[in-house]
């Protein structure tokens, strides 16, 4: 399911220089149609705790594989800028809550341990449908016709809506009862090391992200390669996305240090930003490793220690929330932000932005060590099953 919702989020990264010839609008324009699919998360991701205690994991799934169906429906038949900005909108809606209802039921099904290894898989899918969006969508569009890949997703979604419902539990492990789930997002507000993991979250989201997005761009107007040759390099990062993701959950099952992890990691995408506008031959390929091996076990330590913050159970999808409030905003700010720096001031400019927010992430979590240190409830700095294994 995530791994469809994601599909449809990419689908168009390769298409923004066909999409801006054919709707006679500019590249800044074009880059807001994938911001605008994180608009819904930036709107439900404060309420989406609330709704999803209120709906159940099962119906929610539901309905938001209905509204991938929608947008993808609407995209594929839309003629004009204005109507596919609003089908991306429509698409995004299933994005803004997707996370929220895979990390709590992850937290249920695995209660026992062995959750950052299923987290880290979890984040695997939006780097698995970032390649495959990047290398087949073009070719989908070419037998297809040019909205071939909006139906091939549509087809997608109408799948995964079929399997949901046919194979999930009405009430599945990490549920939240009625009588459980009074805690309001007031109270996850009230947490400052939520808010620091949020910022983590945000400042991972806005460089990775849009090095996915920008990547096919900066290789064909930066390096001057031709556009095959640049969406090659640009959807490695997705190849190598998918093995860090699912190591760096192993590494914190293993050592249980996910402030660790995430430090050492902005470090990486800190340098790797640097190193955007001072590319070689032969590190066209190395740049997108490096950001892959440091960005995405971010994301996974992340939401594996969110649960741990969370005060109570009933809290957990609250906090999740809150952090992935500002990962939208990450994500959605990040792509327009750089480019327009680009038109303005050059490449060097996107890897100085890139930079800074990279060591606004590495900052949050150094404040996060502090703050977790004086936490009356307990330390957070480590996982609590690795903490009973010790």
């Amino acid at each position: 399911m995530r791994l469809t919702v994601c599909l449809s989020q990419f689908k168009i990264v390769p298409l923004l220089g066909s999409l801006a010839t054919e709707l006679q609008i500019s590249l800044g324009q074009v880059s807001w149609l994938m911001a605008v699919f994180t608009v819904a998360g930036v709107a439900l991701a404060i309420p989406s705790g609330a709704i999803l205690n209120a709906v159940g994991p099962k119906r929610l799934l539901v309905l938001l594989m209905l509204t991938v169906v929608a947008g993808n429906v609407l995209g594929a038949i839309a003629t004009g800028y204005p109507l596919l900005m609003v089908s991306r909108v429509i698409e995004g809606i299933a994005f803004a809550m997707i996370i929220l209802v895979g990390i709590v039921l992850i937290s249920g099904w695995f209660a026992e341990g062995g959750a950052a290894t299923a987290i880290g898989i979890f984040t695997t899918f939006p780097p698995a449908a970032a390649l495959i969006a990047i290398n087949l969508a073009l070719p989908v569009n070419a037998a297809l016709g040019e909205r071939g890949v909006w139906w091939v997703v549509a087809a997608l979604g109408a799948t995964a809506l079929a399997l949901v419902w046919s194979f999930l539990p009405a009430d599945p492990p990490g549920a939240v009862s009625q009588e459980e789930a009074k805690p309001t997002f007031l109270h996850a507000a009230s947490n400052p090391r939520a808010w620091l993991l949020a910022i983590c979250q945000f400042a991972v989201a806005f460089v990775l992200f849009t090095f996915i997005t920008i990547y096919p761009t900066l290789f064909v107007e930066r390096y001057d390669l031709p556009a095959p040759e640049a969406n090659f390099f640009a959807g490695l990062i997705g190849l190598f996305s998918i093995p860090f993701a699912i190591l760096g959950g192993w590494i914190l099952d293993k050592t249980g240090k996910p402030v660790a992890l995430i430090g050492i990691s902005f470090i990486g995408l800190f340098l790797a930003s640097l190193a955007t506008d001072s590319l070689g031959p032969a590190t066209y390929a190395v740049h997108p490793f490096v950001t892959a091996a440091f960005g995405g076990p971010i994301i996974a330590a992340v939401l594996a220690v969110a649960p741990s913050v969370a005060k109570t159970p009933a809290l957990i999808g609250h906090t999740i929330a809150l952090i992935n409030q500002l990962y939208f905003v990450g994500i959605f700010v990040g792509a327009p932000a750089v480019l327009m720096a680009v038109d303005a001031s050059g490449w060097q400019a996107a890897s100085f932005i890139l930079a800074g927010v990279a060591l606004l992430g590495l900052a949050a979590i150094c404040v996060y060590v502090a703050v977790d240190r004086r936490n009356p409830g307990g330390r957070s700095d480590t996982l609590p099953h690795a903490r009973r294994h010790s």
